[in-house]
């Protein structure tokens, strides 16, 4: 899942893209209130069942799972699925576009944080028909990322969100409780003229950076990232957290902008690289490599505060355009099971939203699962409201401001304004 929550910088043009969208379905209210068929609510039928003739288009990343993934729904219910190789990133942005000209896909695989302008265009269909069950069995803090207004549009996937990799053979028993633990390693360990570096993350990431400003007290917005007349970017936390990221500095003897995520995981695969900062979207990559890999937390900062990361719910939504919602809507529901997502774990690696599910069996002697299941309990999930767009907009470019030296609360505060202007002028 490379590129990821990758993701942040690409959601962006994703998301400006759908407002510009040609002509939208009703709206999701016109269709719940008018149109809904009455098969498709479970107080009419013991079981939603397939359209006749149904046969479905599926977008996501292409591979093993998906394949898999197709083939059983297919054996289950007798509905074919199409999948199609779109980037989840990408998935709502060519909804937008090729929805409306009768090419777009059934189901698609994207962020929750990118529901928000989905929403607004009028792409996707409410989980209506498995909301409680969809409720019952996943992990609250997905439930509340795929929710806008109060209505449960995703079945929420996984969850992503990122730690520290660690070569054990590199690093050995050194201690790394706080990032001065870090940062003492990386000085006696890097070595630039060969490539060799002791601790490696993209700097030029507001993914990665935004960790340290929320542990010290930033928010994007305010009411758990539902006000978009609250924005806690440039307060007291997040000058300090800025301070504390341009402190790498003095491990990172290269230009903010040269290093990026290719040099960053092929230097680790070389083992080049004894730490890296990187997302459970690479963990069965990264249990393959010839080496021993281990994970720990982000480490304390200065004053014992613990960085707070970025969350994030791969979910699938189910197209307004879908000529067969009801098939659509089981595909989407069967995806989410325990056993599908037991499936997504066993070949990606990842981090299932079922809820406990990392207290079963086949989980509970994986050290990475076992500690991102951990590790996510404190992160924020991203924003899904549309108004986040505007954060992926201002916040990027303030990262190679402060890098090079610029005023960290003037440069915030600049951004936040921007944020505001942008924010008013959408309305």
């Amino acid at each position: 899942m490379k590129k990821k929550m990758v993701l942040l910088s690409l959601i962006v043009a994703t998301i400006l893209a759908l407002s510009a969208c040609g002509s939208a379905p009703k709206s999701n209210k016109q269709y719940n209130e008018a149109e809904q068929p009455a098969e498709t609510t479970s107080a009419s039928l013991d079981e939603l069942k397939p359209e006749p003739g149904a046969e479905l288009v599926y977008w996501d990343m292409k591979d093993s799972y998906t394949d898999l993934l197709a083939l059983e729904f297919e054996k289950k219910y007798g509905v074919k699925v199409t999948v199609e190789d779109v980037k989840f990133w990408e998935t709502l942005g060519r909804l937008g576009t090729d929805g409306p000209a009768g090419t777009g896909a059934d189901v698609v695989v994207a962020g929750a944080d990118q529901l928000g302008p989905a929403v607004k265009s009028g792409l996707v269909l409410p989980n209506d028909y498995f909301e409680e069950e969809t409720k019952e069995i996943t992990v609250k803090s997905a439930v509340d990322a795929a929710t806008i207004d109060g209505i449960l549009y995703g079945y929420p996937r996984n969850i992503e969100s990122y730690m520290i990799y660690v070569n054990k053979e590199l690093v050995k028993n050194t201690k790394l409780e706080t990032w001065d633990d870090v940062k003492a390693f990386a000085k006696q360990f890097n070595d630039i003229p060969n490539n060799k570096y002791g601790f490696l993350y993209e700097p030029n990431s507001m993914l990665y950076n935004y960790s340290f400003m929320a542990g010290y007290g930033a928010y994007i917005f305010g009411k758990n990232g539902t006000d978009k007349n609250d924005i806690g970017l440039n307060n007291e936390g997040a000058v300090k957290g800025m301070e504390f990221f341009r402190s790498l500095k003095e491990i990172f003897p290269v230009e903010i902008t040269d290093l990026t995520e290719d040099i960053k995981v092929s230097l680790w695969e070389q083992g080049k690289a004894a730490m890296i900062i990187d997302g459970i979207w690479n963990a069965a990559k990264y249990k393959k490599l010839p080496f021993e890999v281990g994970v720990i937390q982000l480490p304390k900062m200065p004053g014992g505060i613990d960085p707070v990361p970025y969350a994030s719910v791969p979910a699938y939504f189910v197209s307004s355009y879908s000529k067969y919602p009801n098939a659509a809507k089981l595909f989407a529901h069967f995806a989410t099971t325990k056993e599908m997502q037991l499936k997504n774990y066993e070949i990606r690696g990842v981090l299932p939203a079922y809820q406990g599910i990392e207290n079963d069996e086949k989980l509970k002697e994986d050290e990475f699962i076992q500690a991102f299941s951990k590790h996510v309990k404190d992160a924020q999930m991203i924003p899904s409201i549309q108004e986040v767009e505007f954060f992926f907009q201002s916040m990027p470019p303030v990262l190679e401001q402060i890098w090079k030296g610029s005023d960290i609360k003037k440069t915030l505060d600049k951004a936040v304004a921007d944020m505001k202007s942008n924010i008013e002028a959408d309305h």
